[in-house]
């Protein structure tokens, strides 16, 4: 029990002083403070707060009961002890009609304290205890929760509130026939518990237990009840006191988040999420989620720049339904757009929270916009959408969607759905990661099968990647090249040169380097090799390089090769040109000089025969030139080199027509030499013909084209052939030279049909600038 106040009115002040002193010593809870008259009293009473007043009876001005009497006017609860010299029955009797607690006569003696102090101990605990039961039939008046006070063995019900019958279930009548009819309502499993805390009250201990209450509802509905004990004045446990809550909704509370915990871990974890299986980890995230909300439809939608939905049209910004889940269906759909521009509202609502919970979508602002085409359409009568977000940005959404009438959402609802949509745009995230991975396995694999050597250097110019060919030629294991300066692979004087490249690189003059040199395998042996290397970006403006070596040592040797038979072809054309036009030039001069002394028709046949043989040495010396390689090509405007040849040509009545712009890489001499024999084929053949010169589709190549009788099908592979001619006079080495150089510059000529139905040479292969 706390302090214990006491106001002591006495006319004697020494036997006021004298009382106070023996209480004091008989328990230190006491304070006993003193009053002469009764006019003090009542003024001590109106400035402090006093738990008890003992007064005498005869006093100068007024009596005890008088003062008694005003004391009730102001405290009508207050203890008061009646403590006189002048016992009498008809005192004690007038003062219990007043309103005194408790009447005692003064003795001798100082037992007479320790009786004093007992009946004050009394009295100021029956008070605070019936004011404690009046605050608990305030509070009661005032809370939802119960309240109830038992005797200490449960055999009496001294005050429970209304809350008892909504809680449990059973009415306050029965509870006061038998105070323990409340246990008939605690479900069976939590009575033991319920009866272990009873008598743990009863014992002094405060209890707080938890059970399932009201069998009317299958004991669904859960208390928290605190307990304490009350004890009287001499310690001892008097009555009990109890307050219920109801928690019902706390339990299903936790109950949902802890489900809610347990399903978000499942889902971060699922082997669809993390592995980037972005159709599966959707269909059971919108499965699941609808489930543990127990709500109709769960849909994701994504912006058209997650990277997983179709590319964005000319109606704007869109979000696109990537999975919509009918749980009273289980059907699986999408396809669906949700314009944007057309729903400020609505956006900005999802741009401004991490969660959007409409109780009411029919009355709800944010979703008006969606009403008439969507919400209503749709039956949905509440919504609860959480943002995917990146970088800050709503990139989507999860909608959850509830079909009828209104409904509440809880705050851990809301908690979860948000919580649900860092799920989904970990899974978007994922499926980009896969992607990426994919992509980098494919290049990987690329790289792995390239016939070319490649490696790349990290920043500090050491190995960090070689694929399988640089590993066959340099003779090493991967695990001995990764991480090796490239400087310990290759020789000062190649250092030397790439440095200078990788500065022009660095400064962006070049785009590719290309160097030649001999490529050194671990064993000393050289490879004659070509490297091409650029820059490779790396994170945060880091640069790396990549390299890529070729062996080059058939190409070398096909050069030397080529550059022997160019020598043979030339020596050849020398023979062709000395030897030949030597006994030519003879001839025709002795048939000038014999055309001065005869005048004969054979003369003229023998001219003929001679220029034919002319005819035949240049074509011959042609062809012999033209099978030699083309080291060299530049940038050529098609339209203009071939009108300068076709104004080379003899070309009569025919006309040329230029269709194309282009710019082509050739060697000029060669191509000149090849559109020439062109032209002149046309017009050998066709005669008085319109001749085209175009490009062809899709930038492969260019052709040639006439509008004569063109050339029959079995003789297309034909013409092509030394020697073969169908003009009369021809040579035949006309087309057999146009294939020469086409074959020189890498490029592949064919005869078909034109578009008017004449004769049509397509070149292809052809590098445009």
């Amino acid at each position: 029990m706390d302090e214990i106040r006491v106001l002591h009115v006495d006319d004697e002040p020494d036997f006021s002083d004298l009382t106070a002193t023996f209480l004091e010593r008989e328990d230190d809870r006491f304070v006993v403070e003193t009053a002469t008259s009764s006019a003090d009293g009542l003024s001590a009473l109106a400035d402090g707060s006093f738990d008890c007043v003992i007064s005498d009876y005869d006093m100068p001005s007024r009596t005890g009961i008088e003062f008694l009497r005003d004391v009730r006017a102001e405290r009508p609860d207050l203890p008061f002890v009646l403590f006189t010299g002048k016992g009498s029955e008809e005192i004690a009797s007038d003062a219990i009609r007043a309103g005194a607690t408790d009447y005692l006569q003064k003795g001798i003696g100082t037992e007479q304290y320790e009786l004093l102090a007992n009946r004050i101990r009394n009295a100021v605990s029956q008070y605070r205890s019936h004011r404690a039961e009046q605050r608990l039939v305030e509070v009661a008046a005032h809370t939802d929760q119960l309240i109830s006070v038992f005797s200490s063995d449960w055999s009496e019900v001294l005050f429970v509130s209304s809350a008892y019958e909504r809680l449990w279930g059973r009415s306050v009548e029965a509870l006061r026939e038998d105070p323990t009819d409340f246990l008939s309502g605690v479900h069976p499993e939590d009575r033991r518990a319920v009866r272990d805390g009873m008598a743990r009250l009863s014992a002094g201990e405060p209890i707080e237990i938890e059970c399932r209450v009201n069998a009317a509802e299958d004991h669904r509905r859960w208390v928290r009840i605190h307990g304490d004990p009350i004890r009287d004045g001499s310690g001892a446990v008097a009555r009990v006191a109890c307050v219920g809550a109801d928690i019902t909704e706390e339990k299903r509370s936790r109950r949902r988040r802890e489900r809610q915990r347990e399903t978000l871990l499942e889902l971060a974890t699922d082997e669809a999420v993390v592995n980037g299986e972005f159709d599966a980890a959707i269909r059971q995230i919108t499965e699941t989620t609808a489930e543990v909300l127990d709500v109709d439809r769960v849909n994701v939608w994504l912006s058209e720049t997650a990277g997983v939905t179709p590319s964005s049209t000319a109606d704007g910004a869109a979000l696109v339904c990537v999975d919509n889940y009918d749980r009273r269906t289980g059907d699986h759909d999408g396809g669906m757009r949700l314009r944007t521009g057309e729903h400020p509202t609505y956006v900005e609502a999802l741009e401004t929270n991490r969660a959007i919970a409409v109780d009411d979508a029919a009355d709800d602002p944010r979703t008006a916009e969606l009403a008439d085409e969507y919400l209503d359409a749709k039956g949905i009568g509440a919504l609860l959408d959480g943002t995917l977000r990146s970088e800050g940005d709503v990139v989507g959404m999860i909608c959850h969607e509830h079909v009828g009438g209104p409904r509440e959402w809880t705050d851990d609802e809301i908690e979860f759905v948000s919580d649900v949509a860092d799920v989904v745009h970990r899974a978007v995230r994922n499926h980009e990661r896969a992607a990426r991975e994919r992509e980098l396995r494919r290049y990987e694999t690329i790289v792995q099968s390239l016939a070319d050597a490649v490696y790349t250097l990290d920043q500090g110019g050491n190995i960090d990647f070689v694929n399988d060919r640089y590993v066959e030629m340099k003779g090493a294991s991967r695990e001995e090249l990764l991480g090796t300066p490239i400087d310990r692979l290759v020789s000062d004087s190649v250092m030397e040169r790439t440095r200078s490249m990788y500065e022009a690189l660095d400064r962006g003059e070049l785009d590719v380097a290309r160097i030649e040199y001999d490529f050194r395998t671990i064993d000393g042996e050289e490879i004659p090799s070509e490297l091409r290397f650029t820059p490779l970006p790396g994170s945060e403006g880091s640069v790396a390089r990549v390299g890529v070596i070729r062996d080059v040592t058939e190409r070398k040797r096909r050069e030397r090769e080529l550059e022997r038979q160019n020598e043979r072809l030339e020596e050849f054309a020398s023979v062709v040109s000395h030897d030949l036009r030597n006994p030519l030039h003879v001839a025709e001069g002795n048939l000038d000089l014999a055309r001065e002394e005869y005048d004969s028709d054979r003369l003229d046949a023998a001219a003929n025969a001679l220029d034919r043989m002319g005819v035949l040495i240049d074509d011959l010396l042609a062809l012999a030139r033209e099978g030699e390689s083309v080291d060299e090509t530049e940038p050529i405007d098609l339209d203009e080199v071939a009108d300068a040849c076709w104004r080379n040509v003899d070309t009569g009545g025919a006309v040329l027509t230029v269709e194309t712009d282009v710019t082509i890489r050739a060697d000029e001499s060669r191509l000149r030499q090849l559109l020439e024999n062109l032209f002149r084929n046309c017009v050998e053949h066709g005669g008085d013909v319109a001749v085209t010169i175009g490009e062809l589709d899709g930038s492969t190549g260019f052709f040639v084209e006439d509008d004569g009788d063109g050339i029959p099908a079995d003789e297309r592979e034909a013409i092509f052939e030394s020697g073969y001619s169908t003009a009369a006079g021809g040579t035949g080495f006309g087309l057999t030279i146009a294939e020469e150089i086409a074959d020189a510059h890498g490029w592949t000529i064919r005869a078909t049909d034109g578009s008017a139905g004449g004769a049509r040479f397509e070149l292809t292969g052809v590098t445009f600038p």
